[in-house]
C-alpha cells in the first residue's frame, strides 16, 4: 500500500479498483470455503476424465474401445478417486468384482437369450433381427438382476458404488442382449463392456494412488488438528461467556437492539447474545467433527502406511480428545441451566418486561447481583486456567507433530534470565507445569466458595478448607429461613460447583492428554518414521467388516449418505432390528431348524431391502420395456435411452427419499451440464485440444458440490456425468468418423441436436425414479427424518441403560480394574462410548435434514418443524446429561481407589451408601425412551395416562435421611462437586423428558377413549373445555 501511494498521485482510482478486484476475489474465495488443498483435489477429481478422452485419440486406443470409449471417461468418473487410500482401495476392490460377476452373468443371460432365439426360430431362417423369445429373457433377466442388487445396495449401504457399477453394466447388457444372434457377438461385446469399465477403473486407480495421494491417516491427522483446533476455540468462547457474566443479566439469552435500520424499522426479534451463539456455534463444530472422526478412525486403523503413530496410538488420541469434549460441552450447559432456572422462576421475559410484578423482579435483580459478583471473584482463577489448557492444547499439537513448531530467528539468542521459569508449549517440563496449575485452581475454588458463603451470610474460618472436618459448628441449613430459600440457594451453589467442577475435569483430560504426547517422545515413537502395518487380527477384522454396516457420516465416500447425501449410516444393533416371533417359538428339533430356514425367503420378501429392489426393478422396467418391444426397439437404441435406466441406477437410493425440490435440483443440474458442454465445445471452435481443457475445468469446478456439499452432491455427479458423455461422445466421432459411431445403431448427431437428446433421456431417467419414490406408496424425506429420529430416541434409551448401570457399579465400587478387558467397568465403557458416538453422527445427521426442510414444498399439510425441532434439542440435552452424570460418577471410583484423609473417607462412605439407597438413575427412564421411539418409528399413538417420572430432588432425599452429608462445611469434599453435577443434570433430563412427551404427543397423538359429560347447569368447576359429549338443558 505504501508503495503504490508514493508512485504518484495520478493513478488513485485504478488502484483503488485493483484493491477492491482483490477483495471482491478474496470474499468469494473465503465464502466459498476454498483452500489450495481443496482445490488440488478438486482438479484431481477431474483428471480420470480428462485422460481417458485425451489418451481416446490414439489411434491403437480408439481401435481397441471403438464406440465404448467416452464410457471410460464416466466410469473413471464413478471411480471417485478423491476417496481417501483406504476407503478407495476397499470401494475399488468391490467394484471390480462387481463389474467381473456382472460380466460373467451377462454373458449367462446373453447364452439363455440366444437360445431362446434359436428354439423359437424357424430351420433355415437367419438368427437376426427382432425376436420376441429372445427379448423377454433378456426382460427378466433384467429385472431380476436390478431387484437382487438394488435389495443388496440397501442391506449394505457400503456397497453404493459397487451395486451402481454393477447396475451401469447389466443396463447395458441386457438391452444390447436382443440384438445378439451368436454368442460370439455376444463374448465379443461383454468382452469390449468388460475392458472399458475396468480401464475406467484403472485411471481412477493411478489418479488416486500417484497424484497428490491422500491417506486415511491423512485425514483423520487433519481431523484432529481440527478438533484440537475447534476445542480451543469452545474453551476462549466459553471464556468469554463466563467474563460476560460478570456484569450481564444471564436469564436472558437474548438482547434487544434498538437501534433502527436505513428505512427506520427496529428489528423485530431480539438477537442472540454474541457469547452464548459464540458457545453454541463451537458445541455444534465439535459435536459435528467428533461423528467425522468416529468414522474416519476404523480406516486409518487399518491403513498401510509409512509413519511414526501407529493404529493403537491413533485410537488413544482419539480417546483422550473425547475425554476433553464431553466436560467441554457440559460447560456449555450453563447457559441452558440460566434459561431453565429463569423459567421455573418466571423470569423468562425481558428484565424491562412490564410482566413481572415487583417482588419477581426484586428477586431476579438479586440473583443477578450475586452471580455478577461470584463470576467476578472467579474471574482471575477461570481466566488463567482457560489460557493454560489453551497452551496445553498447543502443547499437544506440537508434541504429536499436527502442527509445525515455530521457526526460530537464525541470529536470535535465547535470554534466560528473562525467560525466569516461564514454560512455554513444547517444552521438556511443560506437563508438570500443567499438572500444578490445574492443582492450584483446585485449590483455588475456596475463592468462589467463600464469595458464595459472603452473600449467604455464612462465615468461614480462615483454615476451614484445610481442616473442614474441624469445625462441625459451621451454619449451613440455619441461613435459609424456608425451604424456598434454601432449595434457590442450594442451586446457586450447585451451578457454581458445576462450573468448577467441569473446568477442573477439562484441565485434567488436558493434562492426561500433554502427558500421553510426552510419552510418544519418551518413547522414541516420534523421532523417525517406519513402515506401519495393521496386524492380522485388524485386516480379519477388515474383511468381515466389509459385509457389515459400518457407521458413517453424511461426507463419507463409501456408502450410500456420500451417494445421496442426505443421511449418516448408523448401525443399530441387532437389538433394534430383531423382533421375536409372536407366532412362532424357537426351534428345538432338525425339521424346526430346516423350516425356519425355509421362511428366511419369505421373511426377505417382505423387508424393506426387498421392497427397494422391486421399486428399482420397476421403474428401470418402465424405460427398459421399451427396447424389448418390436416397434420401439430401434428407437430406444437410436435415442439412447439406456442413459435414462443408468440415471435411474445413480438417483434412486434406499436411504433417502425423493422431494421435488431434489427433483428440480438434479434437473438444474442436468440443463447446467447441457449449457456448458455448449461452451466447452464452441469455445476453443471445436478443437480437440481445447475441449479436453475446458472439460477439465469444468469438471474440476463441477466437484465442488461433492467434496464441499454433500447433501447436493447427486446434482454435481450428475452434471459431471452428463457433460463429459456430450463431450465424450462428440469427441469419439471425430476420432474414429461417423460411419462406424453409427455402427452400434445410433445415429449420429451434432453437439447441438445431441445436446438436448441428452438432457431429455437423463431428465426422463430422473422423472422416472422420482415418480417410482412416490408410487405405489411415497418414501418421502419426512418419513427419512421421522424414522432417524426413531432410532435417535432408541439410541438415547440404550444410552442411559448404559450410563445407570455405569453409575450404579461405580457408587458400589464394583466396576473393576479398567485396564482389564473383561471387567465390568471396561465393557460398560466401550458400551457407552460406542453408543454416545452413534447418537452424535444421528443427531448431526437430524439437525442437517431438518434445517433443509424449509426449503421444501409440502404436499398437504406443513411439515410440523418445531415439534422435530424441540425433540431434536431435547434428545441432544438429555444425551449430553446423561454423559455428565456418568462423566461425573467417576469421582466416585477415584475417591475409592484413593486413600487420603480418614474424615474424607468417612464422609464418602456415608455419602455413598445414602445415595445408592435413593437411586441416582431410574429405569423408567429408559422405558420412557424406548416407548416414544417404538411410537415415533411406527407412527403409532402413545397410551393414555402416560407421564414422565418424578424429578429426583437428590439433595431433598439426601437430607432427609442425613441432614449434616449437605452440609456447608462439606462443600470442599471432592464427591461433593460431583453430586451437584449429578444433581443439576438428572433434574434436567426429567425437564426435557417432559418437553419431548407433550412433543411427541402433538405428532402421534395419544390412545385416548375417556370423555367428559358437560351439562350447562353444572358448576364452572365440574366443567370441561375438552369434551367428546354435551348435554344441553332440557327445555
Amino acid at each position: 500500500m505504501s508503495s503504490s501511494s508514493a508512485e504518484g498521485v495520478g493513478q488513485p482510482k485504478a488502484s483503488a479498483d485493483v484493491t477492491k478486484k482483490q477483495s471482491k476475489v478474496k470474499q468469494l474465495w473465503s465464502k466459498l470455503d476454498l483452500d489450495v488443498g481443496t482445490f488440488l483435489i478438486m482438479m484431481k477429481a477431474a483428471l480420470p476424465p480428462t485422460i481417458a478422452l485425451a489418451m481416446y485419440e490414439s489411434n491403437a486406443v480408439s481401435t481397441q474401445y471403438g464406440t465404448l470409449g467416452y464410457l471410460v471417461a464416466i466410469i473413471s468418473i464413478l471411480g471417485f478417486c478423491i476417496m481417501p487410500r483406504a476407503k478407495f482401495i476397499q470401494t475399488m476392490t468391490m467394484n471390480i468384482i462387481a463389474t467381473c460377476i456382472g460380466a460373467a452373468v451377462a454373458l449367462l443371460m446373453i447364452w439363455s437369450s440366444i437360445q431362446a432365439r434359436k428354439h423359437t426360430t424357424p430351420a433355415g431362417a437367419p438368427l437376426a433381427g427382432y425376436n420376441s423369445s429372445q427379448s423377454a429373457v433378456c426382460a427378466i433377466w433384467l429385472f431380476f438382476q436390478i431387484y437382487i442388487i438394488n435389495s443388496i445396495k440397501a442391506k449394505f449401504p457400503q456397497f453404493a458404488f459397487p451395486t451402481i457399477i454393477y447396475s451401469i453394466f447389466v443396463n447395458v447388457a441386457a438391452t444390447y442382449g436382443p440384438e445378439f444372434g451368436t454368442m460370439t457377438q455376444g463374448i465379443s461385446f461383454a468382452k469390449r463392456l468388460l475392458e472399458a469399465f475396468l480401464t475406467g477403473f484403472a485411471l481412477s486407480s493411478g489418479v488416486s494412488l500417484f497424484v497428490v495421494p491422500t491417506s486415511c491417516r491423512l485425514v483423520v491427522f487433519k481431523e484432529m488438528t481440527g478438533y484440537i483446533g475447534v476445542l480451543r476455540g469452545a474453551l476462549q468462547a466459553h471464556k468469554g461467556y463466563m467474563l460476560s457474566l460478570e456484569t450481564t443479566d444471564m436469564f436472558s439469552g437474548d438482547v434487544t437492539d434498538s437501534s433502527e435500520d436505513k428505512k427506520g424499522h427496529k428489528p423485530k426479534k431480539p438477537t442472540e447474545r454474541p457469547e452464548v451463539a459464540a458457545v453454541k456455534k463451537s458445541i455444534a463444530a465439535l459435536t459435528e467433527l467428533h461423528g467425522k472422526l468416529h468414522g474416519d478412525l476404523p480406516f486409518a486403523k487399518r491403513e498401510v502406511a509409512y509413519g511414526k503413530l501407529g493404529p493403537d496410538q491413533l485410537e488413544e488420541i482419539y480417546k483422550k480428545l473425547r475425554a476433553i469434549m464431553v466436560p467441554t460441552m457440559g460447560l456449555g450447559s450453563s447457559i441452558d441451566i440460566f434459561g431453565r432456572y429463569a423459567e421455573m422462576n418466571h423470569w423468562d421475559t425481558s428484565p424491562e418486561s412490564k410482566q413481572q410484578d415487583p417482588e419477581t423482579q426484586a428477586r431476579r435483580q438479586k440473583a443477578v447481583t450475586e452471580w455478577n459478583e461470584i463470576m467476578k471473584s472467579v474471574h482471575e482463577p477461570f481466566s488463567t486456567i482457560i489460557q493454560v489448557m489453551d497452551d496445553g492444547l498447543e502443547h499437544a499439537l506440537l508434541t504429536l507433530e499436527l502442527k509445525k513448531a515455530p521457526k526460530k530467528k537464525k541470529n536470535a539468542t535465547e535470554d534466560i534470565e528473562a525467560k525466569g521459569d516461564t514454560v512455554k508449549p513444547g517444552d521438556a517440563g511443560f506437563a508438570d507445569y500443567l499438572d500444578s496449575q490445574t492443582e492450584r485452581f483446585y485449590q483455588g475454588k475456596e475463592l468462589a466458595l467463600r464469595e458464595w458463603c459472603d452473600l449467604k451470610g455464612i462465615n468461614l474460618p480462615n483454615d476451614f478448607f484445610e481442616h473442614p472436618s474441624s469445625y462441625k459448628d459451621v451454619v449451613s441449613d440455619d441461613v435459609a429461613e424456608d425451604d424456598g430459600d434454601y432449595n434457590r440457594n442450594s442451586k446457586q451453589l450447585y451451578l457454581l460447583l458445576f462450573m468448577e467442577f467441569l473446568l477442573y475435569s477439562v484441565s485434567r483430560a488436558v493434562l492426561s492428554l500433554v502427558r500421553y504426547a510426552d510419552e510418544q517422545v519418551a518413547d522414541g515413537k516420534m523421532k523417525k518414521s517406519k513402515l506401519i502395518m495393521p496386524g492380522n487380527r485388524r485386516l480379519k477384522k477388515w474383511l468381515v467388516n466389509i459385509f457389515k454396516v459400518e457407521d458413517s457420516t453424511a461426507e463419507d465416500t463409501t456408502t450410500t449418505g456420500d451417494v445421496d447425501g442426505n443421511k449418516s449410516t448408523i448401525y443399530m444393533g441387532e437389538a433394534y432390528s430383531a423382533r421375536k416371533d409372536p407366532e412362532h417359538l424357537p426351534p428345538q428339533t432338525a425339521w424346526e431348524h430346516i423350516g425356519d430356514f425355509i421362511r428366511i425367503f419369505p421373511r426377505f420378501l417382505r423387508s424393506s431391502e426387498s421392497a427397494f429392489g422391486f421399486r428399482a426393478a420397476c421403474a428401470t422396467m418402465s424405460i427398459a420395456i421399451v427396447a424389448y418391444l418390436h416397434d420401439t426397439q430401434v428407437f430406444f437404441i437410436k435415442q439412447r435411452l439406456v442413459w435414462a435406466m443408468i440415471m435411474v441406477a445413480i438417483s434412486m437410493t434406499p436411504s433417502a427419499g425423493q422431494s421435488a425440490s431434489t427433483f428440480f435440483l438434479r434437473l438444474i443440474g442436468t440443463v447446467l451440464a447441457m449449457v456448458l458442454s455448449f461452451l466447452m465445445w464452441y469455445i476453443p471452435d471445436g478443437k480437440t485440444a481445447g475441449v479436453i481443457v475446458f472439460l477439465f475445468i469444468f469438471v474440476t469446478f463441477g466437484f465442488y458440490v461433492p467434496i464441499k456439499k454433500p447433501k447436493f452432491i447427486i446434482v454435481g455427479l450428475i452434471s459431471v456425468v452428463t457433460a463429459t458423455m456430450i463431450i465424450g461422445y462428440e469427441l469419439e466421432v471425430r476420432k474414429i468418423g461417423k460411419i462406424a459411431a453409427s455402427s452400434n445403431g445410433q445415429p449420429y448427431y451434432p453437439i447441438y441436436t445431441l445436446a438436448p437428446y441428452r438432457l431429455a433421456t437423463v431428465a426422463g431417467g430422473l422423472f422416472v425414479a422420482f415418480v417410482w419414490t412416490f408410487f405405489p406408496y411415497p418414501i418421502s424425506e419426512h418419513s427419512i427424518i421421522r424414522q432417524t429420529l426413531g432410532c435417535a430416541l432408541y439410541l438415547s434409551a440404550n444410552y442411559y441403560s448404559i450410563v445407570h448401570e455405569t453409575v450404579r457399579a461405580r457408587i458400589r465400587g464394583d466396576e473393576g480394574d479398567l485396564t482389564t478387558k473383561g471387567s465390568p467397568g471396561k465393557k460398560l465403557e466401550k458400551a457407552r462410548l460406542k453408543v454416545f458416538s452413534k447418537q452424535m453422527l444421528v443427531l448431526q445427521s437430524l439437525k442437517t435434514n431438518t434445517a433443509f426442510q424449509k426449503w421444501e414444498v409440502p404436499l398437504g399439510g406443513k411439515f410440523p418443524k418445531k415439534e422435530y425441532d424441540t425433540i431434536i434439542q431435547c434428545v441432544t440435552n438429555i444425551v449430553q446429561y446423561m454423559s455428565l452424570v456418568g462423566y461425573s460418577s467417576h469421582t466416585f471410583t477415584d475417591m475409592n481407589s484413593n486413600h487420603g484423609d480418614p474424615s474424607e473417607s468417612e464422609w464418602f462412605e456415608d455419602f455413598r451408601r445414602l445415595i445408592s439407597s435413593v437411586n441416582v438413575t431410574s429405569h423408567e427412564i429408559t422405558s420412557l425412551l424406548a416407548l416414544l421411539s417404538s411410537a415415533i418409528t411406527n407412527g403409532q399413538p402413545l397410551p393414555p395416562y402416560l407421564t414422565t417420572p418424578k424429578p429426583y430432588q437428590l439433595s431433598a432425599r439426601i437430607r432427609a435421611l442425613d441432614r449434616d452429608i449437605l452440609s456447608v462445611r462439606h462443600i470442599a469434599e471432592p464427591g461433593y462437586a460431583a453430586f451437584a453435577v449429578m444433581q443439576i443434570s438428572t433434574r434436567c433430563i426429567i425437564g426435557d423428558l417432559e418437553k419431548l412427551l407433550k412433543s411427541v404427543k402433538i405428532l402421534v397423538g395419544v390412545l385416548d377413549f375417556s370423555f367428559h359429560i358437560v351439562s350447562t347447569n353444572s358448576s364452572p368447576a365440574s366443567s370441561s373445555s375438552s369434551t367428546l359429549f354435551k348435554l344441553s338443558k332440557q327445555e
